[in-house]
């Protein structure tokens, strides 16, 4: 048995200290070939070091073997050493039988620097020079994917599985390509895709993107079985949270729904749109202390977002925190765009406090962007009538009717406004 083999004995069972003894014996004793052999088996077990000192000690023993580059240009680039690695490659020339690999090397040393155009260049030198090797195709979908040209990616993996492919590098090819149709839009096709994926092919990744991609489509009971079975997977997916959240708040099990946004926020803090569906979620629920806590919460993540601040504002509505609401809400910079809502909102605090004039100002500062809705023009009226305004009651009535024209109590308010002009 070789110091090679033993040195691999080794490290399979786990002794660490024979394995380094035996690696000594190997530069000592092995022949070039067992070498360069044990070279590879180490670089695929994640042992670069000694890879690397075995093929520097054959490269300088045959520099004309320019795989050995190849092989030294990708440990330079696993070890974040790409001025090294593209160096390596540099040595090699286009009548070299490794030119190609080279070129594929070269170009996932520039895609991880994010020179997308380079690399392209390289990979579509690569494929006139090779024009039927799959991995060519397969570097160039997986570069356009990164690149978020998901046109091009999606004709790269189109052309392997035409081609009988279906998986590359441990990638599978069929949900690639389902990523890249999500990405255009594509959502049936996209599920297509990911549903003929072999059982169990899926990474835990491509699940979250299926079950987001029910949850798009309105499937909610399949999008709650994916992302549940992600979470069941890792705990520690805290993209998966939210969504799940969502569809099942979708499909009617609010309880469970909140159980899985404080499941949630135990697994990451920062998210305030988690915290702003809790918040919606314990309303519905009754429990208004742990909405309170919620959005406290979710204002200290994102003090400026709107949709946060009028949820504040909501909530200090309807526990009847008038002041409160006035103080918060008048806070607010107005020097840029504003939400008409908080006029809304302005005007229902002040009128709760008797203060008229200033409901007034308000009401009329929101009613350009809502005059249209219902429910404002419900509690326009309602002030208008509690203040006498008998001109902009009527005014206000006949244009609630005219979008809700069987709310009979609306029209008998109307009506008796007429009769009494009579």
């Amino acid at each position: 048995m070789s110091y090679s083999e033993q040195m691999l004995d080794a490290l399979e069972s786990g002794d660490m200290a024979k394995a380094r003894d035996d690696f000594q014996q190997v530069l000592a004793h092995d022949d070039d070939e067992t070498k360069y052999n044990l070279a590879g088996e180490l670089y695929a077990l994640g042992f670069t070091g000694q890879a690397q000192r075995l093929y520097e000690e054959l490269l300088g023993k045959y520099p004309d073997e320019d795989d050995i580059r190849t092989s030294l240009a990708d440990i330079a680039t696993s070890n974040g050493d790409t001025d090294k690695a593209l160096k390596y490659l540099s040595e090699i020339s286009p009548d070299s039988d490794a030119y190609v690999q080279s070129l594929i090397a070269a170009a996932d040393v520039y895609q991880t620097q994010g020179l997308y155009e380079v690399s392209e260049q390289k990979l579509l030198t690569a494929a006139r020079l090779a024009p039927d090797e799959p991995i060519i195709t397969f570097a160039l979908g997986e570069l356009y994917f990164a690149w978020g040209k998901d046109e091009q990616a999606n004709a790269a993996y189109s052309q392997l599985i035409s081609e009988g492919e279906e998986t590359i590098a441990g990638v599978d090819i069929l949900a690639r390509q389902a990523s890249t149709l999500a990405n255009l839009g594509q959502y049936e096709e996209a599920i297509d895709a990911y549903e003929a994926v072999a059982e169990g092919a899926l990474t835990i990744d491509e699940r979250f993107s299926l079950g987001s991609l029910y949850l798009q489509l309105q499937e909610y009971g399949k999008a709650a079985k994916i992302l549940q079975d992600v979470i069941d997977a890792d705990s520690s997916y805290a993209n998966a949270y939210l969504p799940l959240a969502q569809a099942l708040r979708q499909d009617q099990r609010e309880d469970a729904a909140l159980t899985v946004v404080q499941n949630g926020v135990a697994v990451d803090d920062t998210n305030p749109q988690l915290y702003l569906l809790g918040t919606q979620l314990a309303l519905r629920a009754a429990d208004t202390d742990l909405a309170k806590r919620y959005l406290q919460h979710a204002r200290e993540i994102d003090p400026e977002d709107q949709t946060i601040m009028l949820a504040w504002s909501n909530l200090l509505l309807q526990t009847g925190e008038d002041q409160a609401n006035i103080d918060f809400l008048s806070a607010i910079d107005n020097s840029g765009d504003i939400d008409p809502q908080i006029y809304w909102n302005l005007a229902k605090s002040y009128d709760h406090l008797d203060q008229v004039e200033k409901a007034r100002e308000n009401y009329l500062l929101a009613f350009r962007p809502f005059q249209a809705q219902p429910d404002f023009l419900h509690d326009l009226i309602d002030f208008f009538q509690s203040t006498g305004a008998t001109a902009e009651l009527k005014a206000a009535l006949t244009r609630y009717l005219a979008l809700v024209p069987d709310d009979d109590d609306m029209q008998a308010r109307l009506d008796e406004l007429n009769d009494e002009a009579d």
